[in-house]
């Protein structure tokens, strides 16, 4: 399966687990092709929102552009809501992390598998946090 596909398959079954959970829930189509500060998918409860930068990469790192972080940062003071990375680690277990939290390197935005396992947020904690 292409990265693309595998990527947007991903957005997708998030999309449709916050859905399940009592979000009204967004996903920015294309959002890595806009030129404007876009995450994957936007979600909603109570009037309190959040942004997700979706990621399935699999190995032993998650290497995120600066650029990318910059837009999230955008979008979070434009909107004020909060802007998350969910990686997702294996075929169902979603991580989450506040952006600001990723380690900055000279080139991107890194985390290890175990730092996000062990700063990060599994996915029904990430909902009862809300």
């Amino acid at each position: 399966m292409k990265n693309k596909t595998k990527g947007s398959n991903a957005e997708r079954e998030l999309l449709l687990k916050l859905y399940k959970n009592g979000f009204a829930v967004s996903r920015v189509a294309g959002s890595g092709s806009s030129t404007l500060p876009t995450p994957d998918i936007i979600a909603v409860k109570n009037k309190k929102g959040f942004a997700i930068e979706c990621k399935t990469k699999s190995g032993e790192y998650l290497n995120i552009k600066e650029t990318q972080i910059k837009e999230l940062e955008i979008w979070e003071n434009l909107s004020g809501f909060k802007s998350y990375i969910a990686w997702r680690l294996g075929k169902e277990n979603w991580y989450f992390l506040y952006y600001k939290k990723m380690n900055k390197t000279k080139i991107a935005y890194s985390i290890k598998k175990s730092e996000i396992i062990e700063k990060g947020i599994n996915f029904s904690n990430f909902i009862k946090s809300l």
